[in-house]
């Protein structure tokens, strides 16, 4: 795995910054609501302006997301999907849950080579 070019520690995440993709890694016991996906927003049109890119949830620990948080995020032109790494049977239920919520790609998966894979497909079929 490459190493990222910019790491961000925010009040309710750490974030990895890469060329493709963001990887965010919510701290325990979170709440996380319109105002963080708000945040995050902010951080993308710095990072990712001119280019897509896909977000990464890196559910490490448990916390909580308020799926319709989601709704508008389709608004957010570069981003163009969502990937959930899930360490749990009940955080990969959750994520299917939340991805009803999502009207872009969104995947679940227990590894980050399958994820990255998933990733680099996507990206690669939307340049065609």
């Amino acid at each position: 795995m490459k190493l990222p070019f910019k790491t961000l520690q925010l009040e309710f995440a750490n974030l990895e910054l890469y060329e493709n993709y963001v990887v965010a890694t919510i701290d325990e016991g979170m709440l996380i609501d319109t105002f963080e996906k708000l945040q995050l927003y902010e951080i993308f049109d710095q990072f990712y302006r001119n280019r897509p890119f896909v977000y990464i949830s890196n559910r490490k620990h448990d916390y909580t997301v308020n799926p319709t948080s989601y709704l508008g995020s389709e608004e957010y032109d570069q981003l163009r999907g969502m990937a959930v790494i899930c360490y749990s049977e009940s955080s990969y239920q959750n994520a299917l849950f939340e991805k009803v919520f999502y009207k872009r790609p969104f995947q679940v998966f227990y590894s980050f080579p399958e994820c990255q894979n998933w990733i680099d497909e996507l990206l690669r079929t939307e340049k065609k």
